[in-house]
C-alpha cells in the first residue's frame, strides 16, 4: 500500500470517528445534544455558575404519538426538527439545547432570558405551525437555586411541572414546586390498581335526570360515573377523571360507562317504554378510539335504537374546531345518534364553534354566569335566541333555583338539569323514580327534537349591542335589511358577511340593477309573494352578474313592517354558485349515461344499493329479452334465466363484494339472450360512496368477449 493510500485511509477513519463522535453526542433528527449529552454539557456550564443563575426549561408535544398517527412519521420529525431550529434562533447561542425525550425538548438558558417571556416565546414557536395540525406545548420551568444535584433530577423536576399543565388548553406552563412531587405521589396512589378497581366493580354509573321546566317531568337523564373506593370511600370525579385523562384511563373508564349504559337500556327496553339517556365522549376518546364503531356495536348487540343512547361532547373539545372530531361527529349523527354540546358557554369561542359543526342540542352552562345582573340575563336569552334560529334544542345546565327556573321558562328554554330538580343519584334510586309515571313523560324527548321555531323573533337580531353584531357576522351569514318603494328593492342595513359576498358596497343601491335580467320577475315574485306569508317568507334562487361572471344566491325573505318610504324586510342570503354549477355538471353527466346506456357497443347499468335494484335501457331490456327496465340482481337474472347454469354462484358473489361495502367487483360468466345465443359477457361494478362513505350506488358495464 502507497503512502497515498495509506493517508487517505487515515482521513477516512478520522472523518469516520468524527461523524461517530457526533452521533454519539447529537441527535441526528434534530442536530441538538441527544439525552446524555445534554446532561454533561449543562453540568459543565453550572459548575462555572452561581445559584439562579440558570434556569431549565422543558417542553412536551401534547399527543405527539396522535400527531403522528394522523399526519405520518415523516411529518412527525420535520415538525421535531422545525422546532428546535426555532427554539435556537429564539434563545441563541446563551442557550443549551437538548432533545431528552421523543417529543421533549431541554433548554438551559441564563435565567435572565427565561420565565414566564420564555415560556410565551415557545408557546408561540409550537403554535407557529400550520393551523391544520394543532401543536400544543406543555411546558415546565425548574428554577436551578441548588447546583450538587444531577442534571438529570432538574429535568425530572421541570417535566413534572410540565405534566401539571398537560389538558389545561387556558393554561399551557408552570413553575416547579415541591408540592408538585406529593401531588403526583397521590395521583400515582389513584392509578395504582385501576384496572383491578374496575373488574371489582368498584366504579358505579349514577343518573341525573333531564326535566321539562313547564311540567317538573323527567324526561331523560344523563349518565355519570363515581367511583367508590374500598379505602378512600367515594371519590369525587374532579380528584379521578383529570388523574385518568392524563395517563389514558379515561378511555377505558367511558367505555365501561358506555357499555352499563347500554346493558341498562337493554333492561328497561324490555319493562316498559324507554326514556333516552346521555353518554360524555371526551377529545381523548374520540382521537383515541373508533367511537362510531364502538357506539353501532352496542346498539347492534344490546338491540338498541341509535335514538335512546345521546352523545354529549364538551365544548372544550371542539376548541381547535379539529377535521376529524367533526367528521366523527357527522358520522354518528348520520346513523341516527342524538349529539349535544356539553358546557356551551364555559369556553371562549363558543358562537364561532356553532357556525362550523353540526349537533342537535346546545347544553348551556349556567355556572359560566355567576351573576344575576341584568347584563348576564341578556346574554342568556341572546344564546338561547341565537340556538332557536340555527333550530338546535337547548337545555340549561346547572340549575339551582326557582328564580333560574321562572327566567329560563320567560325567554323560551324548556328543558333543564341541576340540583333544583334532582341530583347524580345511583341507579336503583333512578329506577324507583320511574316507577312513578306521574314524574316521568316518555313522549316528551319526541316533541323536544320536532321542529320548533315560534319563539323567534326576527327583529331581536338587529338591536345595536354586541351580542346582535356578532350573530350577524359570525353566525347568520349574510343578511340584509331591504326597503321595496313597488318598484325598486333597495338595501337599508346589512351585515359583513352581506358585502363580503356581493364583493363591493349596495347601501342604498337598487339590487335588480346587479341581478341576471331573466331572473327579476322571478325575484319581484317571491318578493311580492313574502309580503302575503308574513309569518313563514318565502324564498327564491336568482343569478347575480359581476364581471361577466354569475353568482347564484338563495335569497329567504321576510317582510317586517310599513313604513313611510315603503315596505322594510328582512333578507338572508346564501352563496349556492357551487351547488348549481355541480348541478348543471350533473345533469349533464346523467345525460351522457343515458346516451351511453342506449349505444349497442356496450351494456351500461345503474344499481341502487339499498333495494339492490339495477335499472338500465330499453336496449338492454330488448337485448336480453327481459320484462322491464329494472330487476332485482342477483336473484333477478338468475330468475329469469339470463345467467347460464354453472355460473349462478360467481355472478351472485360479484354483486355480494359490493353490497358488503368493496369498491369494486367483476366476473366473467356466460349470458344467454334474448335470440337464445349464449355468449360471454364480462361484468364490471364500481360503487359510488356519499361523505360518510357509505356505499349508496354503483355504476355496471357489460361487454360481450372472447373468453
Amino acid at each position: 500500500m502507497g503512502p497515498c493510500r495509506e493517508n487517505e485511509l487515515t482521513e477516512k477513519i478520522k472523518m469516520l470517528e468524527k461523524e461517530l463522535d457526533y452521533y454519539k453526542n447529537y441527535d441526528a433528527l434534530t442536530n441538538i445534544y441527544s439525552k446524555q449529552s445534554f446532561y454533561e454539557h449543562v453540568g459543565d456550564i453550572l459548575k462555572q455558575a452561581s445559584p439562579s443563575q440558570y434556569e431549565l426549561i422543558c417542553a412536551d408535544i401534547e399527543h405527539f404519538k396522535l400527531i403522528n398517527d394522523v399526519y405520518g412519521t415523516d411529518l412527525g420529525d420535520i415538525l421535531l426538527n422545525r422546532i428546535s431550529i426555532k427554539l435556537q434562533e429564539a434563545f441563541g447561542k446563551e442557550a443549551c439545547y437538548g432533545r431528552i425525550g421523543a417529543d421533549i425538548f431541554a433548554i438551559c438558558l441564563p435565567r435572565v432570558q427565561g420565565g414566564d417571556k420564555a415560556a410565551e416565546t415557545i408557546n408561540e414557536i409550537f403554535h407557529s405551525f400550520s393551523k391544520d395540525m394543532e401543536v400544543i406545548p406543555s411546558i415546565g420551568i425548574y428554577d436551578i437555586k441548588v447546583l450538587d444535584i444531577p442534571v438529570s433530577l432538574m429535568c425530572d423536576r421541570a417535566i413534572l411541572a410540565a405534566k401539571s399543565v398537560k389538558g389545561i388548553y387556558m393554561k399551557y406552563y408552570a413553575y416547579y414546586d415541591n408540592s408538585m412531587r406529593n401531588v403526583l405521589l397521590e395521583e400515582q396512589e389513584l392509578i395504582n390498581g385501576i384496572d383491578k378497581s374496575l373488574e371489582n366493580g368498584e366504579f358505579e354509573i349514577y343518573f341525573q335526570p333531564k326535566c321539562n321546566m313547564n311540567t317538573n317531568k323527567i324526561t331523560g337523564a344523563e349518565v355519570l360515573v363515581r367511583w367508590n373506593h374500598p379505602q378512600k370511600g367515594m371519590i369525587s370525579p374532579k380528584d379521578f377523571i383529570p388523574v385518568f385523562e392524563k395517563n389514558g384511563f379515561i378511555k377505558k373508564l367511558d367505555q365501561f360507562v358506555w357499555e352499563e349504559s347500554a346493558k341498562w337500556l337493554h333492561k328497561h327496553a324490555k319493562e316498559h317504554k324507554i326514556l333516552p339517556i346521555s353518554v360524555n365522549i371526551s377529545r381523548i376518546d374520540i382521537f383515541g378510539l373508533d367511537v362510531q364503531d364502538i357506539f353501532q356495536n352496542l346498539v347492534k348487540r344490546y338491540e338498541l335504537d341509535s335514538s335512546w343512547m345521546q352523545l354529549e361532547i364538551t365544548e372544550s373539545a371542539y376548541s381547535s374546531r379539529s377535521d376529524e372530531i367533526i367528521f366523527v361527529i357527522n358520522r354518528l349523527m348520520n346513523h341516527g345518534f342524538t349529539v349535544l354540546m356539553d358546557d356551551f358557554g364555559s369556553g371562549y369561542s363558543s358562537l364561532n364553534i356553532l357556525k362550523d359543526i353540526n349537533i342537535d342540542v346546545l347544553k348551556m352552562d349556567m355556572r359560566f354566569l355567576d351573576k344575576q345582573d341584568r347584563k348576564s340575563q341578556d346574554i342568556i336569552e341572546s344564546v338561547i335566541r341565537m340556538a332557536k334560529w340555527l333550530n338546535l334544542k337547548i337545555i340549561a345546565e346547572g340549575v339551582e333555583s326557582k328564580e333560574q327556573v321562572d327566567f329560563l321558562l320567560k325567554i323560551g328554554c324548556l328543558y333543564a338539569q341541576g340540583f333544583y330538580y334532582y341530583k347524580p343519584m345511583p341507579m336503583d334510586a333512578f329506577e324507583k323514580l320511574l316507577e312513578n309515571r306521574d314524574l316521568v313523560d316518555f313522549e316528551d324527548n319526541k316533541m323536544m327534537l320536532a321542529n320548533d321555531i315560534s319563539l323567534i323573533k326576527l327583529k331581536d337580531l338587529f338591536h345595536d349591542d354586541i351580542v346582535s353584531e356578532i350573530l350577524l357576522n359570525n353566525i347568520l351569514g349574510a343578511v340584509a335589511i331591504y326597503r321595496f318603494d313597488g318598484n325598486n328593492v333597495y338595501v337599508q342595513k346589512a351585515n359583513e358577511a352581506y358585502y363580503k359576498l356581493h364583493k363591493f358596497s349596495m347601501h342604498n343601491k337598487n339590487i335588480l340593477e346587479v341581478m341576471h335580467p331573466d331572473d327579476q320577475q322571478l325575484f319581484m315574485d317571491a318578493l311580492k309573494h313574502s309580503l302575503n306569508q308574513r309569518d313563514s317568507g318565502t324564498d327564491t334562487t336568482v343569478r347575480y352578474l359581476y364581471n361577466e361572471q354569475i353568482l347564484w344566491l338563495h335569497v329567504r325573505l321576510f317582510f317586517l313592517s310599513d313604513t313611510a318610504n315603503g315596505k322594510i324586510l328582512y333578507a338572508s342570503i346564501n352563496d349556492v354558485s357551487a351547488y348549481m354549477n355541480a348541478l348543471e355538471e350533473l345533469q349533464m353527466c346523467e345525460q351522457s349515461f343515458r346516451i351511453a346506456m342506449d349505444t349497442d357497443k356496450i351494456t351500461i347499468f345503474e344499481l341502487d344499493i339499498a333495494s339492490h335494484m339495477v335499472t338500465y335501457s330499453k336496449q338492454t331490456q330488448r337485448a336480453f329479452g327481459l320484462h322491464d327496465c329494472a330487476m332485482p340482481a342477483p336473484e333477478g337474472f338468475i330468475n329469469h334465466g339470463t345467467v347460464c347454469k354453472g355460473y349462478e354462484e360467481v355472478f351472485a358473489k360479484t354483486y355480494e363484494k359490493i353490497y358488503k361495502g368493496e369498491e369494486h367487483a367483476s366476473c366473467v360468466i356466460k349470458a344467454r339472450m334474448a335470440d337464445k345465443n349464449i355468449v360471454w359477457n364480462r361484468i364490471t361494478m364500481t360503487a359510488i360512496k356519499n361523505k360518510s362513505g357509505k356505499s349508496i350506488k354503483a355504476v355496471g358495464v357489460v361487454e360481450q368477449v372472447d373468453y
